[in-house]
């Protein structure tokens, strides 16, 4: 970019909204963290975008839209009169999200990672078996109808007791699934504005534009928002790691966004077919098919290029900016990984913990003519391109995952399950662990990667998580067992209600990982 373009964008440019929102519209995510780090004048611009292009309220306000105040701001009408709160009922939802667990994933979490929208589009919510009735009965109370097909009970409140069972239901059958529960609505209709056209000879073309505009707000009346609860056996994440690829593992909690393969899915838009430990979805050629259509690449192999083999054994980089929010920090929640960082001397690193930028080059002067060096500097070698997949050991929040802090204003945090419990600090979904196994071990296994896990349970759990190390495993269930053992004391002496360690999880597994790597470092042997 000439000298004289690059002072215009960061001069003027940068200051005005008008301006760069298209720009960072057709900007991809890398692209923009890339931005970010130019100047603070970018970095406040991204941040302002950053706001409104990746706020989850705008997305779910399409299937809980807030009514429609009846007036204009001009109002007079006396107290208790109050017009409708934008984004009220997107942001009530996302309460019952942190009261429950429920996870928004499918194609609704890839449109809001990829800020794109798909007109056919449903909302897919991944649910606690034990929060399957909360979380229908609020649907109901939105102005949802219960859909049964035809295997189901016609009344929500008998198939939401007796309907979990495992059964084929279309394309999002898969491992891990108890039943789905579909609910409709009409979609809203949009208010057509009243247009005087002139009395002149366009009066009747006029007349023809706004039959039309009639006869496409009839159509958008008559179609159905639909919203579908996906009742998972354990937990919402084992559903999600069932998916057909990878392309589509993303969730959204209440609190976080989380994006598992960004490079792939977002930057060079290819899918890796996927299946989980516990058996591949069924009649996934129709969910494949769908997202061909929607410009992604579909892959069974990969090349060499495209593996990034676990950080435990490899080397990684860490950022180099000096920012520390949330646009260049993605949260590992259990620390960074053990391997030793491995930098040319005549590179810096340059990757961001989202896993979303390159390696770029030192602050060394560019090569060019100038009149003490007339003779152009060699070229710089080619740069390797980053691996798209991580594999091996992979936690929801490492650095090869985007994490997007979520706006929380109006949003009511989780209660306390019990009055011997704290509150919870996290969603459920924040303790996932998992290993991408590739090629699949075995004979006669389906192409691409295989998600493998173990369901961690206990009586001082509440709720159910992915694990996937033996020695974390037996690490967490001396811990929990030890806390069992107390909580059965106090219920046969009927001292206290039982008390839930949930949120104890985070710690336990950074003070498992630290010790991990200092056991490692201490094995080290360098002569």
């Amino acid at each position: 970019m000439p000298l004289q373009s690059r002072s215009l964008f960061a001069e003027r440019i940068l200051y005005i909204e008008l301006l760069y929102e298209p720009i960072f519209d057709a900007s991809s995510a890398a692209t923009l963290l890339r931005v970010a780090r130019t100047c603070r004048a970018a970095r406040h611009a991204i941040s302002a975008y950053i706001r409104v292009a990746f706020d989850p309220n705008r997305l779910l306000a399409r299937f809980f839209p807030s009514p429609t105040a009846p007036c204009s701001s001009l109002c007079t009408a006396p107290p208790p009169h109050a017009h409708a709160e934008p984004y009220g009922r997107a942001r009530a939802f996302r309460s019952l999200q942190a009261r429950t667990g429920t996870l928004v994933s499918g194609s609704c979490a890839l449109q809001f990672f990829d800020r794109t929208l798909y007109p056919e589009s449903d909302l897919d919510l991944y649910v606690h078996m034990r929060h399957r009735r909360e979380v229908g009965r609020w649907l109901l109370q939105e102005g949802y109808a219960y859909a049964p097909t035809v295997h189901q009970h016609a009344q929500f409140e008998v198939e939401v007791v007796h309907g979990m069972s495992p059964r084929e239901d279309g394309i999002y059958s898969m491992p891990g699934v108890s039943g789905i529960l579909t609910f409709t609505r009409p979609a809203p209709r949009r208010p057509r504005p009243v247009v005087d056209y002139p009395e002149n000879v366009e009066e009747a073309e006029g007349e023809q534009e706004g039959a039309a505009a009639s006869a496409s707000t009839e159509e958008e009346a008559e179609r159905l928002l639909k919203v579908q609860i996906i009742v998972t056996k354990n937990t919402p994440m084992e559903a999600v790691l069932a998916f057909h690829s990878t392309c589509v593992m993303n969730v959204l909690t209440y609190e976080k966004a989380y994006c598992l393969f960004p490079r792939a899915t977002l930057e060079e838009r290819r899918s890796l077919l996927s299946s989980s430990c516990r058996g591949r979805s069924k009649r996934r050629s129709a969910g494949l098919a769908k997202y061909a259509s929607r410009g992604f690449t579909l892959l069974s192999a990969l090349a060499p290029d495209d593996i990034e083999l676990d950080p435990a054994a490899a080397a990684s980089a860490r950022s180099t900016s000096r920012y520390d929010d949330e646009l260049t920090h993605a949260p590992f929640l259990y620390g960074r990984p053990t391997a030793l960082t491995l930098v040319r001397s005549d590179e810096t690193a340059l990757l961001s913990p989202t896993g979303l930028l390159t390696t770029g080059s030192s602050s060394a002067p560019s090569p060019g003519p100038s009149s003490t060096c007339p003779s152009p500097a060699p070229p710089e070698p080619p740069r390797a391109r980053r691996a798209a997949f991580r594999l091996g050991w992979r936690w929801i929040d490492d650095s090869a995952s985007w994490v997007l802090p979520l706006p929380l204003d109006g949003v009511t945090p989780p209660p306390a399950p019990g009055p011997c419990t704290p509150a919870p600090t996290h969603d459920p979904a924040a303790v996932c662990n998992w290993e991408v196994r590739y090629p699949a071990r075995g004979r006669g296994r389906d192409p691409g990667a295989v998600m493998h896990f173990e369901i961690a349970a206990g009586k001082v759990l509440r709720y159910r998580y992915l694990v996937t190390d033996e020695q974390l495993l037996a690490f967490l269930g001396r811990e929990l067992s030890a806390r069992a053992r107390a909580e059965q004391v106090k219920e046969d002496a009927e001292l206290e209600e039982w008390s839930y360690y949930d949120w104890e999880l985070p710690a336990l597994c950074r003070e498992f990982l630290h010790g991990l790597a200092g056991r490692r470092l201490a094995s080290l042997r360098i002569d």
